[in-house]
């Protein structure tokens, strides 16, 4: 599609979030009608923006999703939050009108290469992590997408000023892109996750497979060897395969590229030839699954021919991501961690192995509060109890999924709980235990008490921060 085909259709976006505004934005002038409908009240936060929007003609309502609106549409821009599964999008695809994420619409204008970052857990750690990278060697690069920088904001802003756009992409923005094709597409790993969203777990991994799939033959893919699901996936370009397990040697002698962890140094195999980028003690972030991570990045950043040495420099001054295994503060001795982002079971097991070798100078193990709890994806806790149980010296819940957690916890014979009321409380309560570790990583969604992960771990640290 392009600026012919649009000129002569009436839009219809859907949602009003920060996405959905930079979308009406984006298309004055591309359009020839703009309609924006929300189901929701209109908060007073964007009333500005929805005048100023309004001045340039594009029609407004809220508090429903009417048919006047819908019938009127050519084309339609979704909210990737709204599941295929709603009523909504359902009499959509009955009317025959596509349907597409702003991540379509936006990649029908941009002029540069696409770098797009999927899976499970590591996205943004990986987004921002290959952003740095570039940057710090002479490329100019945002990250953006799911990572809270609508795409199509830079799309409209930056197109000519930028090298690469750097992408983190969801299973809901992919499912909403039919025909987006990335020059770089990363599958980091794939584990259960927004099963209330897609059909099954088999749908949530075909839509993964799906950013890959719709690549060109000159384009790369960059795939988690050490993920079974994706080790499988047969893909119609070159692979530059990662993995921060043991390898055989025989492996790595049948692939031209791969980046894997080797007595303890992070290296890249190109070809013949082997090199190492840097030792995995100077990294600054913490946990196994960040050596994953890296090992993806410098995947990255070798295909685009960036030199050993910038990549290196990169790395050692790279900090790790907000909400993300945030140190905030040590109070009387007691080591303060926000991992807010952690919005399934899987990606708190990540947390929980990260801490549970930090040990005292006597070289007895840290005693850890985990602080779990919000609105429960229903996924299943089998693994992570066990991780709790094995790590876990106390265990404080919170919000609307607290319930079912303490019930499965009980089951499993898990008796150091607290139940709180909200994060307040269960903040209070974690600096009155005996532990020497309170980690904050919910396993669940935010939408119960917060607008999203960000608002909550900003709320975790404000209330940290006040003590």
């Amino acid at each position: 599609m392009d600026f012919n085909t649009l000129k002569n259709k009436t839009v219809l976006i859907i949602g009003a979030g920060k996405t959905g505004l930079a979308t009406a934005q984006f298309l004055v002038n591309k359009a020839k009608k703009i309609l924006l409908t929300e189901s929701k009240e209109e908060s007073k936060d964007i009333e500005e923006q929805v005048q100023s929007l309004s001045k340039l003609g594009i029609e407004f309502e809220f508090n429903r999703n009417s048919d006047e609106f819908i019938n009127k549409s050519d084309l339609v821009v979704i909210s990737p939050g709204i599941s295929p599964k709603t009523e909504l999008v359902k009499k959509l695809f009955s009317l025959k009108i596509p349907v597409i994420s702003d991540i379509e619409l936006g990649s029908y204008f941009c002029t540069k290469p696409i770098i797009a970052i999927t899976g499970t857990n590591g996205k943004t750690t990986t987004t921002t992590l290959i952003s740095h990278i570039l940057n710090n060697s002479g490329k100019k690069t945002i990250p953006c997408g799911n990572i809270g920088n609508p795409f199509i904001n830079i799309v409209d802003k930056m197109d000519k000023e930028i090298d690469y756009y750097v992408l983190e992409i969801s299973s809901f923005q992919i499912f909403y892109s039919p025909t987006l094709s990335c020059d770089i597409a990363l599958c980091l790993n794939i584990t259960p996750d927004h099963l209330d969203w897609h059909i099954d777990l088999n749908d949530y991994i075909e839509t993964k497979y799906k950013l890959l799939k719709l690549q060109k033959n000159n384009s790369w893919s960059v795939l988690n060897w050490s993920d079974n699901t994706i080790k499988n996936f047969k893909v119609p370009n070159n692979v530059f395969h990662f993995s921060s397990n043991p390898l055989d040697k025989n492996i790595l002698d049948s692939h031209e590229n791969f980046a894997f962890l080797e007595d303890d140094f992070l290296k890249v195999k190109r070809k013949d030839s082997i090199e190492n980028i840097i030792h995995r003690n100077e990294l600054k972030l913490l946990g196994s699954h960040n050596i994953e991570n890296t090992l993806a990045s410098i995947a990255t950043a070798k295909i685009l021919n960036i030199e050993t040495n910038k990549i290196n420099a990169a790395i050692k001054t790279f900090q790790g991501v907000e909400h993300r295994l945030e140190f905030v503060r040590n109070i009387s001795g007691k080591e303060i961690y926000n991992d807010s982002k952690a919005t399934n079971p899987e990606s708190t097991i990540k947390a929980i192995e990260a801490l549970s070798n930090n040990k005292h100078n006597n070289g007895t193990r840290k005693n850890i509060t985990l602080i779990l709890g919000g609105r429960d994806k229903k996924t299943d806790l089998t693994e992570m109890i066990k991780l709790i149980k094995q790590n876990i010296n106390e265990v404080i819940l919170f919000g609307e999924a607290r319930e079912r957690f303490e019930q499965e916890l009980s089951k499993n014979s898990y008796k150091n709980l607290k139940i709180v009321q909200n994060l307040n409380e269960a903040i209070d309560y974690s600096l009155q235990s005996k532990t020497d570790i309170v980690l904050f990583s919910p396993a669940c969604a935010s939408f119960d008490m917060f607008k999203n992960y960000e608002e909550r771990g900003r709320i975790f640290k404000d209330l940290v921060c006040r003590l």
